[in-house]
């Protein structure tokens, strides 16, 4: 009677995964825009976040996870005394039931879900566009696109918001193990993982980047994140001060340095 416990079990996540795609709902997309920053690519909670989280991300190819609808729940309200957050606002019910039932699909072994072969077209960095292995060594990972430059500079001396002070040699740290996989150890958005993130990840020494991203522009967008991007909102993770101290190695180390000095030719 074995295989037919299995099979009962089994049976529910492939129909809901069948009535997913019916949907139109891409839960591999859901998946690595909103999970993959802590959780992993492969969903072992090995991320760029993960050496910031206390306690770290959930490894969800160990045994033992909670069942769908814990999942679910937890999806959608967060989980309390961790960097757990509830999705409710950001994601509709069947998106969260669609994106906890990948997870369960293609990452969770044990007891709580038995294996099962790969979704029907997801196939790893694929399922978001990107592409099967680095490029070449040499090869730009940004895409062509044209950008309106501001017309005027913005106010480069502008202090932190709250009256904080940042300091570059205290957020050089964090930015090394958490930022340069995306955004590069030059600030120039060529870090290792950018090659299969769309939109790219930003360019620190472009001209754009140099006439926007003030003190208050950087640290908004590292404690609220960009919506439609790969960049997350750290403020769930690292405190005010934390956040203006990596903002200050970044403009100092990328942003206000001269381009010439920075961008190899």
């Amino acid at each position: 009677m074995k295989p037919i416990s299995i099979l009962c079990r089994v049976a529910p996540i492939v129909f809901s995964m069948s009535a997913v795609a019916a949907s139109g709902i891409q839960p591999d997309l859901l998946y690595h825009n909103y999970c993959s920053v802590c959780h992993g690519d492969k969903g072992d909670g090995n991320s760029r976040a993960r050496n910031s989280l206390k306690p770290p991300p959930r490894d969800f190819t160990q045994p033992g996870q909670a069942n769908r609808d814990a999942m679910v729940q937890i999806v959608t309200h967060g989980k309390p005394g961790t960097a757990m957050v509830g999705w409710k606002t950001q994601l509709s019910g069947a998106e969260i039931e669609a994106v906890v039932d990948y997870v369960r699909t293609r990452f969770v072994s044990g007891p709580a879900s038995p294996g099962l072969p790969p979704v029907a077209g997801v196939s790893g960095i694929h399922a978001h566009g990107g592409r099967a292995s680095p490029p070449a060594a040499g090869v730009s990972v940004a895409e062509p696109a044209v950008r309106r430059l501001p017309t005027v500079r913005v106010d480069m001396s502008l202090p932190y918001i709250g009256g904080l002070k940042g300091t570059a040699s205290q957020g050089k740290a964090f930015y090394d193990d958490n930022c340069a996989t995306c955004h590069g150890v030059k600030g120039d958005g060529q870090g290792p993982r950018a090659y299969f993130i769309r939109p790219v990840p930003r360019d620190f020494l472009s001209d754009e980047a140099r006439m926007t991203l003030n003190r208050p522009a950087l640290q908004a967008a590292i404690s609220a994140g960009r919506l439609g991007t790969e960049m997350p909102a750290w403020s769930k993770v690292i405190d005010e001060q934390q956040i203006a101290d990596v903002a200050e190695y970044v403009l100092q180390s990328f942003i206000l340095t001269a381009p010439a000095n920075t961008r190899s030719q």
